[in-house]
């Protein structure tokens, strides 16, 4: 075989098998990220001799009363772990893809200050979907390749359960804690249901009455567009 020939085929071979293992990634729940973090903080707690080992607390900063971290050793704890989430939380982070025509659909979370979980749906067009476990915040403000679609985000009684997305009858739908929370119309590229803070729509106390409000609001709703016949 000619050698340039060789050689353009062992390319094109390369450049497929890199571009196929770019796309490539397992979707991510939030428990994912959260191991991550309890690793980070493990280490720090034990460089910084805090603890003595994963299940010992260092003389110093334990309660003899209750054998926890006494008041500098929660202060120490408190601030290792503020670091960590500024740090860890910077960017978004991947949970999941969808595929609808020539555009990816992916969700994507992030926390806001220690409590709070935000979602965003991000669409890209095939070709640029480098299979980004991160997305930097200022890249989705500023890059034109990708769209942000939609956001929505928990400030309370989080609903984590089977967090996902997909596509039913031309619709994209994300789904948190078993009720459907968001409806987009993929064929006319327009959001039709989101609500980007339910705990305040819904005037909640707890998480019970947030819940019976995205059912009414949101759930039941989306539900009647989905089991309806498009033109």
């Amino acid at each position: 075989m000619n050698l340039k020939i060789f050689i353009l085929i062992l390319l094109i071979v390369c450049s497929t098998s890199c571009k196929s293992q770019t796309e490539k990634i397992e979707d991510r729940t939030i428990d994912y990220y959260f191991e991550q973090i309890g690793e980070l903080e493990l280490s720090e707690l034990l460089k910084q001799k805090i603890l003595i080992d994963s299940l010992t607390i260092a003389e110093k900063f334990k309660d003899t009363t209750s054998n926890r971290l006494n008041n500098e050793g929660f202060q120490k704890y408190s601030e290792i772990k503020m670091n960590i989430y500024l740090k860890f939380f910077k960017d978004y982070l991947y949970q999941q893809k969808v595929e609808y025509g020539n555009d990816f659909y992916v969700l994507y979370f992030t926390m806001a200050g220690f409590d709070d979980m935000e979602w965003n749906i991000v669409k890209w067009k095939k070709e640029n979907w480098k299979g980004e476990e991160r997305l930097d915040r200022e890249r989705l403000k500023t890059d034109n390749d990708i769209e942000k679609i939609l956001w929505n985000y928990d400030e309370a009684g989080k609903n984590l359960e089977n967090i996902r997305i997909f596509i039913k009858n031309d619709y994209l739908i994300m789904e948190r804690g078993n009720l459907y929370h968001s409806l987009y119309d993929l064929k006319n590229e327009k959001v039709i249901l989101n609500e980007e803070s339910p705990w305040n729509a819904s005037d909640g106390k707890d998480k019970a009455e947030m819940n019976k409000w995205i059912k009414e609001n949101l759930h039941d709703k989306i539900e009647q567009y989905l089991n309806k016949e498009r033109e």
